[in-house]
């Protein structure tokens, strides 16, 4: 059958695996993660279009499947808190045996842990196809390096990111640093996104929430949003959290309470993310180092801004007017207060958010992207 003047195959089968994205498929529980929505999300919008699709997660404790929108759930064992449980040769067994059983054609697994490896091995001893997702920038990185003795759970990443049949990128950094790391070429595919139905308008100065979600690790740098609430007292913020490191987010939890204009809320599950988005007038973001983040698209389809210090992918924030980018700590305490006392300025830039993410991150049309992949890579000898 002819598309667009390409050959187009039948519908392969999908296997995608997300360690803990069982609960993404209900948008509640705690290890829901920006790559963990990401998968479900494609999941089900395959499931739609009629692909047969299995979804593998070690989340669940006495769990074997189930069918969830379309999507055929299972859970090989249970890992949860105990590291990365799947190199136990017992659970390796588990798992391919399922995969066994599964048996599709292309298996997709986005981010960084060994089971890239375990994929890997697999797929190209049974002659099967292996997408992989970079999910943020160490991925096609530092998480490639297997220098040092303690790296083992890198040299099974490696070799699976280098055995892999296609690479997908988010942004053209990853993809220029996926090359000069391990010579692979990547393709870019952006994250998929939804966003409300109703066009959120921003709240005058009269009404302003300064918002930070995020998951507490200290790769986060979460220590800057405290330390500009303190800077700025007449304004009022808060943090959504999902728990990371123990220590550092008791460590943070008990600064941030210290702080009278900061509301600590602690986790909210995603499905009322939305709600909170909508009572806030810019989203913070602090992180050094990212894939790209859900949470940007979170605010841009809530029209919100976002003022991000020392990140910016592919510099879209700066180049479509999303908000702002900052280098250092003293322009992020200036702009955050000159953002939030220009209300027209800060209403076009939330509308500008929204207008790139109904474009660029549409989900048909990321999904239209991915089916053509799939395409080409059953052609791949």
């Amino acid at each position: 059958m002819l598309k667009n003047g390409l050959i187009m195959l039948r519908k392969p089968k999908i296997c995608i695996l997300s360690e803990y994205a069982y609960s993404s498929f209900t948008g509640q529980g705690i290890t829901v993660g920006g790559s963990e929505l990401q998968m479900s999300l494609l999941a089900k919008q395959l499931a739609k279009r009629l692909y047969e699709v299995s979804f593998v997660t070690f989340e669940k404790f006495n769990f074997s499947s189930n069918l969830i929108e379309g999507v055929k759930v299972y859970n090989a064992f249970y890992s949860l808190q105990r590291g990365y449980a799947y190199l136990l040769p017992q659970n390796i067994y588990k798992l391919i045996k399922l995969l066994n059983k599964i048996d599709t054609d292309i298996y997709i697994k986005k981010g960084y842990s060994p089971l890239t490896g375990i994929i890997a091995f697999y797929t190209r001893f049974k002659n099967k196809k292996f997408l992989f997702i970079a999910s943020s920038e160490k991925n096609v990185s530092s998480n490639l390096d297997i220098s040092a003795h303690s790296n083992l759970k890198n040299i099974f990443y490696r070799y699976g990111v280098k055995n892999s049949t296609m690479i997908i990128c988010q942004t053209n950094h990853q993809k220029n640093l996926l090359k000069q790391k391990i010579g692979r070429d990547g393709q870019i595919i952006k994250n998929l996104y939804s966003p409300p139905k109703n066009v959120y308008k921003q709240s005058k100065s009269s009404n302003l929430k300064i918002l930070w979600v995020g998951r507490l690790t200290e790769g986060k740098r979460v220590e800057f949003f405290l330390k500009l609430a303190k800077n700025l007292p007449n304004y009022n913020f808060w943090m959504i959290v999902a728990p990371g490191e123990p220590e550092y987010f008791k460590r943070i939890k008990e600064a941030a309470d210290k702080i009278k204009n900061l509301d600590f809320i602690g986790f909210v599950e995603h499905d009322k993310m939305d709600e909170y988005c909508r009572r806030s007038s810019v989203l913070i973001h602090t992180s050094a180092s990212e894939g790209f983040p859900n949470t940007f698209l979170e605010a841009w389809g809530n029209s919100i801004p976002v003022i991000s210090l020392g990140f910016d992918p592919d510099e879209i924030i700066c180049n479509h007017g999303l908000g702002i980018h900052v280098e250092n700590f003293d322009d992020l305490v200036k702009n955050v207060d000159m953002l939030l006392k220009n209300d027209s300025l800060r209403k076009k830039m939330g509308m500008q958010g929204r207008k790139y993410v109904e474009k660029e991150h549409n989900v048909n049309r990321i999904v239209n992207e991915y089916e053509k992949l799939f395409n080409e890579i059953q052609l791949i000898k």
